[in-house]
């Protein structure tokens, strides 16, 4: 299992990631959370075709170079895990916890830093969340990330199976965070404590910044707890609550080429404002529920 994971690492990923999509498509299809304007194929076709363009240029650097590197760095016997007989669940606890805290702290930056916003905005500018939402991404924001990720595996020394379970669990978990799927209160009241689920992860894409600026994690929630940034709103209130931000609003905005420029364009945080990102007062902290 090794020996193929090592030649074809790149093929599991992919194969893994179609097989979540095709389920997240006929789920969403299933149990709707929030009705979807129609058609959604122009939002589909630009949300995935950025995707697509990111994949082509920088998504190989983001996603499989922190595999590869496991894999050099444990064939170097490189990284402080190299000096601990760890067994394989151990490891994947340690890559969550780390990977995880990292990502925490990395998103609120870029709800922080004017110019990390401009480049992290063209996600949130999305006025409906579904599955297609987790890939529109500016290619600049993988660019970012890559190197952290890369210099984290290498000073610590991940074994590469561990890094490939890592991915697919969390690629799992982010793609049915931002799914427009409906989860019976109950199940989310008690899923939420341990990943992010729709509910818990649609307030970060409401259009109200107090929300935006919460629940930070995109997976596991217990930074967002730990930290104080989760928040909660009404089950009931899910279905009417505005997605988006309060600018960006015009379909045309969600056209390819503008979202690759929309970094570069002018426009204030939230109106009234225009580089003045002082931290947001955090409206309902839900300690437990």
């Amino acid at each position: 299992m090794q020996a193929f994971l090592e030649n074809n690492d790149d093929l599991v990923l992919i194969v893994a990631l179609f097989g979540i999509l095709v389920v997240a498509v006929l789920a969403e299809s299933a149990f709707p959370r929030r009705a979807e304007p129609k058609p959604l194929g122009y939002r589909w076709a630009n949300n995935l075709g950025l995707w697509i363009l990111d994949q082509i240029n920088v998504g190989w650097v983001a996603g499989f170079a922190a595999v590869c590197v496991a894999w050099w760095t444990e064939g170097k016997n490189i990284g402080l895990i190299g000096a601990y007989d760890l067994s394989f669940w151990p490891c994947l606890l340690l890559a969550i916890l780390t990977f995880e805290l990292i990502t925490y702290f990395f998103h609120r930056a870029l709800h922080t830093v004017p110019w990390l916003w401009r480049i992290h905005m063209v996600h949130h500018s999305d006025t409906n969340v579904d599955f297609t939402t987790t890939f529109r991404a500016h290619p600049l924001e993988l660019l970012i990330v890559a190197p952290l990720t890369v210099a984290i595996v290498v000073l610590l020394g991940f074994p590469a199976i561990v890094m490939v379970a890592y991915q697919l669990l969390r690629q799992t978990i982010t793609i049915f965070a931002h799914s427009n799927i409906r989860i019976p209160e109950p199940m989310d009241r008690n899923l939420r404590h341990f990943i992010v689920t729709p509910d818990f992860h649609r307030l970060h894409h409401c259009s109200d910044r107090r929300f935006t600026d919460s629940n930070f994690c995109v997976a596991f929630p217990l930074y967002d707890y730990l930290f104080g940034t989760a928040t909660n709103k009404p089950f009931r209130d899910h279905a009417a609550i505005q997605l988006g931000l309060e600018y960006f609003r015009d379909p045309a905005d969600s056209r390819i080429d503008r979202l690759l420029l929309m970094p570069f364009r002018r426009q204030p945080r939230y109106p009234g404002e225009l580089d003045s990102l002082a931290p947001a007062s955090n409206p309902t902290v839900m300690p437990g529920s």
